[in-house]
């Protein structure tokens, strides 16, 4: 985000507190003119009271204008909360609160969905040899590259480091080793000669794996863990 759009709401809400007190002072105005100049006639008690209705609506106006400019920045402070400022995808709380969503929604129809696990392989070896502003722009566009890969109805979280998960919706195990696949094969991608990364990949599929976020997500790391020992292990073989 631009410093210039984030400096954007406060100028509206400058406006909208200063029609506000203006209204207020209008009111109080014309509610105590009557008793320091005297009684008015007919025609100025209808002026003085048409005025005090055009500044309850000029109130009535502008107190909405600030209620909506506080919920959206209620909104943008909540959105902002639960993403990942570096890549950009969705957090470790964010992830937390969608995997209950899921879990709620799909125990609900007794459908099916899947967690993938991803864990980079080599990325500390970038840190190390290139520096960590390098290994975060990997991590930004690696992040980029998992967001452009997967479905508009699938979500992509950064759980911390060089881990990644991605929550898909309506999905079987089946389908979850496909996209697995798919995304590792992205990962290997991204980055230019000499930085570049590959990645091992882990998934649990709800129910039949766990019923809980805290099963997902353990079953998910068992696989993934698994998956990169025999991934090892088959490069020591080739040796």
């Amino acid at each position: 985000m631009s410093s210039s759009s984030a400096n954007r709401p406060s100028q509206p809400r400058s406006i909208g507190a200063r029609f506000l007190l203006g209204g207020l002072a209008a009111i109080g105005i014309a509610v105590i003119a009557p008793l320091t100049i005297g009684s008015f006639s007919g025609g100025q008690a209808l002026l003085t009271a048409a005025i005090e209705a055009v500044c309850i609506v000029v109130v009535g106006i502008s107190a909405l204008a600030l209620a909506r400019r506080l919920q959206a920045s209620h909104d943008e402070l909540w959105d902002l909360s639960r993403r990942d400022e570096l890549t950009g995808v969705g957090n470790y709380r964010a992830l937390h609160e969608r995997l209950d969503e899921e879990v709620s929604r799909h125990a609900r129809h007794q459908r099916e969905f899947s967690l993938i696990l991803i864990d980079l392989d080599g990325f500390k070896q970038v840190n190390e040899a290139l520096g960590h502003l390098e290994g975060d722009r990997l991590l930004a566009e690696i992040g980029n590259a998992l967001r452009d890969e997967v479905r508009g109805a699938d979500s992509v979280f950064r759980q911390g480091g060089d881990e990644f998960a991605v929550i898909a919706p309506e999905t079987n195990g089946e389908e979850a080793e496909d996209v697995a696949a798919r995304l590792r094969a992205r990962v290997r991608d991204c980055g230019r000669d000499g930085v570049r990364v590959s990645a091992g990949a882990g998934y649990a599929i709800f129910p039949g794996d766990g019923r809980t976020v805290h099963e997902l997500i353990s079953c998910a790391d068992r696989d993934l863990l698994g998956a990169k020992h025999n991934n090892n292990a088959a490069l020591a073989d080739r040796r």
